[in-house]
């Protein structure tokens, strides 16, 4: 008798073995498309992050949050902290992450590039996390990106700059669920100069999130035959 858990995405098939007088019948195997192909994903996740598949396990599963608590990212800060913790409590309402209770651990990182990578080290090595997240200002992101990738942990940013897109950082630091700012400007480019005019003045923040608005619209711009100013 099997119980093999892949019995579940697969075809069964029967065929007849001969033994001395009598003819018995086993059962084979055959994996269905649908279950192969889940096989072959679960091996890329577990080859590309090795050490974040997770046993079944009753412990919690600890995130880091890079808060911009305080510092010029405040003002977004107060609203992602809260928005997290309303996230947190549906997940968990509605039984975690297969079975297991999720956790955050916030950690301000005053919106500063040394200072970010001193949290992802205390969120990774102190407080024990699965991966990191949160963390909005280029040049934060670009200060403690390479501190996760030293780390070997996960680091999803809400930066929208370039330098995530472009690989410049490492393999470790993703850019989930959002544009960057090239595909942002280059889509826009041709709208502002066919209805609002060739010629295009920019005020932009000093730092690389405004850099990449600055060189990539004033490059996009130029191809639709206009010009920054």
């Amino acid at each position: 008798m099997h119980t093999n858990k892949f019995n579940q995405g697969a075809a069964r098939k029967t065929a007849p073995i001969n033994s001395g007088e009598k003819t018995m019948k086993t059962e084979l195997l055959v994996p269905s498309r649908r279950s192969v192909l889940k096989g072959m994903g679960a091996g890329l996740v577990a080859s590309a992050f090795p050490g974040y598949t997770w046993a079944q396990s009753s412990a919690p599963i600890k995130l880091g949050f890079q808060l911009h608590r305080t510092g010029i990212g405040a003002a977004y800060g107060r609203w992602y902290e809260r928005t997290a913790q309303a996230a947190l409590k549906v997940v968990n309402d509605a039984g975690g992450i297969n079975g297991r209770p999720v956790e955050i651990v916030f950690e301000d990182d005053a919106t500063d590039p040394k200072r970010g990578a001193e949290v992802v080290e205390k969120l990774a090595t102190q407080a024990g996390c699965d991966l990191i997240f949160g963390p909005l200002f280029s040049h934060v992101v670009i200060g403690s990106a390479p501190r996760a990738g030293e780390l070997k942990i996960p680091y999803l940013v809400c930066s929208e700059g370039y330098h995530v897109a472009s690989g410049m950082l490492n393999r470790w630091t993703m850019q989930p669920g959002i544009t960057d700012v090239r595909a942002q400007v280059s889509s826009m480019a041709p709208w502002v100069t066919q209805n609002l005019g060739k010629k295009v003045t920019m005020v932009f923040p000093d730092y690389a999130f405004g850099y990449d608005h600055r060189d990539f619209f004033t490059e996009a711009v130029k191809a639709q035959g206009g010009e920054v100013i």
